[in-house]
């Protein structure tokens, strides 16, 4: 007998670890661990993705006449022991593990195993396009990295969008195409969701009977649980919405926190659809007539950054982890977890948060990443809750992307620049000023937009390591104009905003 044991990232029928198994033979292990789900206090729905797929995924091997264990357990320990009494397994499977606490966790485990059960650890593919080592191999040395090198060599490996070794539409990136505004009242075609069936319903009775205190609303769910219904949500994609994603990609609407996003990231995430299926849609959907830019712009999200994070990642774990070049202390503030803020822009990005488990990129790195470099908020504590708020959120995607893109608290290894902006790019890209009660004209009065004089204190509290940056340097020339008494003024500000953080005015408090 032989147990291969599954994990809610890894639901993907293509997997050796399912293509390998025999019906006669093998036993096929699920554990829903709730010590596992109170290492971080996740979101409730995030939870509920995870049970619900796992439990719609064991039924689809049921179905196709393989033995299934599926337990619940206080912990991954006392199911397996369990397990192992019952089934008395002499070899068992599992599928490698990105995150580095599950990969250590698992290795632990192993060492405790008794010497006559064999283990055998199976490839990750398809969940992502290059192996461990390969992704590992592509970066040099020990950085910094740029993405877009690394993304135009996949472009070519795979042959996406290339022709006789070339981009089709003769540029690799249309990033300068896909920055455009959208006015208020600008609509786009509706999102797919899904409704919960009997099994997820009676995942979401246990998440709010065992994690009721955890962040985040119950229901709404709206998030796809098998890979039937993630193929309809990428196909519907691919159909209705991608023709106007790129071009408004960076953009941001009040109340519309989807835009025309994909939300394709959390079934890729757990394995539900691949990466390389995902991305052979999007080619389709250009062949279709999807607009170059857009396609472009969505498949370099998937073949381009996402393979690349998870590299960095790989590269350079456990110490990533504790990264903090720019000495960022400052505590979270409390509403990152109820979405009440009295300023707009941070109270439209954190509310489909807390709803949802979900905003697009943008919010994420312009407003709340931006939000926590220039209050100087701790970046572990940033990621923290990332990782427990976001409905596609596991280590190897959240300690890249927040403590490098966003926070710039790895010193640059994998983004030439700090994120930061004051209020103006946010008004530029959004409609949230509008009906804001700080005004973003304005830098030193008491109705400033706090983000316009931390920008400029930013800056200046961090010259020392970023005025020789070649991407800061214009910007480090106009505040260098700056009179003293000004530059001093701007400090005051900034120095009182902070107070005020810590005091809670940023906190509009539920009536």
């Amino acid at each position: 007998m032989a147990t291969r044991w599954i994990f809610g990232s890894q639901l993907n029928h293509q997997l050796p670890i399912v293509k390998d198994a025999d019906q006669d033979k093998d036993v096929f292990l699920f554990v829903e661990a709730h010590s596992r789900s109170t290492w971080q206090s996740y979101h409730k729905q995030k939870l509920i993705l995870i049970f619900s797929a796992m439990r719609h995924f064991a039924e689809e091997l049921k179905e196709k006449g393989y033995t299934v264990d599926y337990r619940e357990a206080d912990s991954f320990q006392d199911a397996w022991e369990n397990h192992r009494d019952e089934y008395k397994p002499e070899q068992i499977y599992y599928t490698a593990h990105t995150d580095y606490r599950m990969k250590k966790a698992m290795e632990k485990w192993q060492e405790s195993l008794p010497e006559n059960i064999e283990v055998t650890v199976l490839s990750d593919q398809p969940l992502f396009l290059l192996t461990a080592e390969e992704a590992q191999q592509e970066l040099k040395g020990d950085g910094p990295w740029k993405m877009d090198p690394f993304y135009r060599k996949l472009r070519k490996r795979y042959s996406v969008l290339v022709e006789d070794d070339k981009p089709v539409g003769g540029k690799w990136s249309f990033d300068q195409d896909n920055r455009k505004s959208a006015k208020s009242g600008t609509s786009f075609p509706k999102e797919k969701s899904f409704r919960p069936d009997d099994i997820t319903k009676e995942v979401m009775k246990k998440v709010a009977e065992l994690f009721g205190d955890n962040p985040g609303d119950l229901e709404p769910f709206r998030w796809p649980v098998t890979r039937k219904e993630a193929l309809q949500a990428l196909n519907h994609f691919c159909k209705e919405r991608v023709e106007t994603f790129g071009t408004y990609q960076d953009a941001m609407l009040i109340d519309n926190p989807y835009m025309s996003h994909s939300l394709l990231s959390s079934s890729v995430n757990i394995g539900l659809i691949t990466p390389l299926e995902v991305i052979e849609k999007a080619e389709d959907a250009y062949s279709n007539g999807a607009p170059l830019n857009s396609v472009e712009g969505f498949i370099r999200q998937i073949l381009g950054w996402r393979e690349y994070i998870r590299a960095v990642y790989l590269k350079t774990m456990p110490g990533y982890k504790k990264v903090n070049e720019l000495n960022h202390q400052v505590d979270l503030p409390s509403f990152f977890w109820d979405g009440q803020s009295n300023m707009t822009c941070m109270e439209q990005s954190l509310k489909p948060v807390v709803t949802s488990g979900y905003n697009h990129h943008i919010q994420r790195l312009m407003v709340l990443g931006n939000f926590a470099n220039l209050f100087g908020i701790s970046p572990q504590q940033t990621a923290d809750w990332f990782n427990e708020m976001y409905i596609d959120a596991y280590d190897w995607v959240v300690l890249p992307n927040v403590l490098g893109m966003a926070l710039y608290a790895d010193g640059g290894k994998l983004s030439t620049k700090p994120y930061v902006s004051s209020g103006k790019y946010i008004h530029k890209m959004s409609d949230y000023c509008t009906s804001c009660q700080y005004n973003v004209n304005h830098q030193l009065e008491d109705d400033a937009c706090p983000f316009n004089a931390l920008y400029w204190n930013f800056l200046d509290r961090h010259a020392e390591k970023l005025s020789r940056n070649p991407r800061m340097g214009l910007i480090y020339s106009q505040w260098s104009k700056k009179e003293e008494s000004k530059k001093n003024d701007i400090r005051k500000k900034a120095a009182a905003l902070k107070q005020e953080l810590a005091n809670g005015r940023f906190h509009e408090k539920k009536e």
